[in-house]
């Protein structure tokens, strides 16, 4: 017992000699300079070519008649803007209530370039629920489309939205979803001009 007895003592000394040590060290030691804070990442170039939509549009349009309801006049307010860190455009899409259209569309969308991938992403939720992922290679002259999945009914389908450009203060906008039978059929179509 007293050769446990002693073997502790000779273990306690140590570790206070040693912790003593450790303290005197970092007393003496001068403290390491702080990392500097990393730089944010600069946006990608190809973001520079979503820059046409940073604004405020005015649209009207068209909703086709659909599942989600028989074909209307639409007239809708767009703003977009750079956002997270200039890393994305987020643009609202907000149409107005009116007799024709009583149940109106809204919808966020954040789009972005994936380096990795090389190529053109787009993320939405809407005012029902929804919610869409969707990609595009980027402009093709005057044209730029995006083709995804959107989900929100519990069974996921195709979705395409085309943007044309027709000057540096008007798009034209084409929504269209993929039916069961794999077929193509416009939900909407808007003209928007910026203000």
């Amino acid at each position: 017992m007293h050769k446990h007895l002693l073997a502790a003592a000779v273990a306690a000394f140590a570790l206070s000699s040693a912790t003593s040590f450790a303290a005197d060290a970092a007393k003496a030691a001068p403290a390491a300079p702080k990392p500097a804070a990393a730089a944010p990442a600069p946006a990608h170039p190809e973001l520079a070519t979503l820059d046409f939509f940073v604004g405020t549009w005015s649209c009207t349009g068209k909703a086709f008649a659909s599942p989600m309801g028989p074909e209307h006049e639409t007239t809708a307010t767009v703003h977009a803007t750079k956002s997270v860190g200039d890393m994305w455009i987020h643009v609202n899409y907000d149409e107005n209530k009116t007799a024709a259209n009583k149940t109106p569309y809204h919808v966020g969308v954040y789009m972005g370039y994936d380096a990795g991938a090389k190529k053109f992403v787009q993320g939405c939720v809407d005012g029902f629920g929804g919610y869409c992922t969707q990609s595009s290679p980027g402009w093709n002259g005057d044209t730029l489309v995006f083709e995804g999945t959107a989900n929100g009914s519990g069974q996921p389908m195709g979705v395409r939205d085309t943007f044309i450009k027709k000057g540096a203060k008007e798009l034209v906008h084409a929504g269209e979803m993929q039916g069961d039978n794999k077929q193509w059929a416009q939900t909407d179509k808007e003209t928007c001009k910026r203000k």
